[in-house]
């Protein structure tokens, strides 16, 4: 009797412990708990540590800096939308910068409206087209370099003006294209009838750019400064240093090391707009690395954490970043160039592709007009880290839009606005590797 007492019991113990790992796990749903000095830390979806300690190779090296050295210059050859600065042709002919500017600006199709709601009319557009210059420019036109000195833009139309299509929707600037960071070096084309404006480029835009924010010099004397060891990159979010924006990926040049600083060197413009650089001592140390970081899924998804919540900013309006920019920024400090616009990194850009079957994480998803990075699965769900205006779901009486207007990390089961989720619509699923 006592035997088959001792055997129901120790049954009955077994069962009451399977239930109350069952409940334990049922809480802590979506969540990863480590024990560190016998405390326990819980991770949510929410956290980088919960989907890094998930991936068996987050250390591995996805490409050394000879590697991405080459990338660099593979992308660069294939693809004309991507221009080597340093090889580009000395002139250019007038015909040739007309075809460049009118490709670039265009007059919309739709009806626009300006900041204070009037329609963008005829002789609107028709006043900035004067200020494009064209007829002041010789058959050929000798080129300019230049570098940027502040965080910028380059614009649709040489103007501050901006350019929406719904009156009462300020989120979306059309005549933003994309913003341009310190120290990007630029090719100057030609200046504006007001003279406040450069039509130029940079490695991946064309466009027209402040001439306020920009600083001419020598072509030899700009790139032994971007090329310049050792140097720092920005690994934070943002970084100031005194008055001057530095975003995530930027490249400043050491000119001296000691112990617990750095002198950088940053670039000004004097006053007849000529570049000269002052020297900057700088001790948050914390916000940047010296050299670019080590190429690993870990550092992928560590650095695209570092904008979670960051307001949406289309183009890089009001020095936030929209979704083709916050993956070209995460990948900025590794040493990759990438492109601008999402199609161009998705379709067109050079990597290995995945199936949809068997996505690796930290790889990069696209859709239309959509780019997201690929964090694991949770309960069968793929889960993406994107910065993103919102999203549908399902109610009551059809579809509803959800504004979010920030980064953050959803499930790929949310919808557009046909109804279909965005597992549906993904298109490329690609990791920046050479094949």
């Amino acid at each position: 009797m006592k035997e088959k007492r001792r055997i129901l019991i120790t049954v009955l113990l077994l069962i009451v412990t399977v239930l109350l790992f069952r409940l334990e796990k049922y809480i802590n749903k979506g969540k990863k708990v480590i024990h560190q000095n016998k405390e326990p830390v819980f991770y949510t979806i929410e956290d980088p540590e919960f989907w890094i300690d998930r991936i068996e190779d987050k250390d591995l090296l996805l490409m050394n800096l000879t590697e991405i050295e080459k990338f660099n210059e593979e992308i660069l050859k294939k693809f004309d939308f991507l221009v080597d600065l340093e090889e580009h042709k000395e002139n250019i002919k007038k015909e040739k910068l007309q075809e460049l500017i009118e490709s670039t600006s265009q007059i919309p199709g739709e009806l626009r409206y300006d900041r204070e709601g009037n329609i963008m009319d005829e002789d609107y557009f028709n006043r900035l087209i004067h200020n494009f210059n064209l007829e002041s420019y010789p058959a050929s036109i000798s080129i300019k370099y230049g570098v940027t000195i502040n965080r910028t833009m380059i614009r649709t139309f040489p103007t501050f003006e901006p350019s929406y299509r719904e009156k009462d929707n300020p989120n979306f600037d059309r005549f933003m294209e994309t913003a341009i960071y310190p120290w990007e070096p630029l090719i100057i084309y030609s200046e504006s009838t007001d003279g406040e404006w450069y039509f130029g480029r940079m490695y991946n835009y064309l466009g027209w750019i402040p001439k306020k924010d920009v600083a001419i010099g020598e072509k030899e004397e700009i790139f032994s400064y971007i090329k310049r060891e050792p140097f720092l990159v920005v690994i934070d979010k943002q970084v100031y240093i005194e008055d001057l924006l530095l975003d995530m990926g930027v490249r400043v040049p050491i000119i001296e090391e000691n112990k617990d600083a750095y002198v950088i060197g940053i670039p000004t413009r004097n006053e007849d707009g000529q570049l000269e650089i002052v020297e900057k001592e700088i001790h948050t140390l914390e916000k940047f690395n010296k050299g670019y970081l080590p190429y690993t899924k870990e550092n992928i998804i560590k650095q695209g954490f570092k904008f979670y919540g960051e307001e949406y900013g289309w183009g890089g309006s009001d020095n936030k970043r929209d979704c083709s920019a916050f993956i070209m920024d995460i990948y900025r400090t590794f040493g990759l160039k990438l492109p601008r616009n999402s199609i161009e990194q998705g379709i067109e850009s050079i990597g290995k592709i995945h199936s949809k079957e068997n996505i690796p994480p930290a790889s990069i998803l696209y859709m239309p007009g959509h780019t997201m990075l690929y964090l694991g699965e949770e309960n069968g769900v793929g889960y993406i880290l994107h910065q993103f205006a919102g999203y549908y779901e399902e109610g009551e009486k059809g579809l509803n839009y959800i504004e979010v207007m920030k980064t953050g990390v959803t499930p790929l089961t949310i919808k557009i606005s046909n109804g279909k989720s965005y597992m549906e619509v993904i298109n490329v699923c690609k990791e920046f590797i050479n094949n």
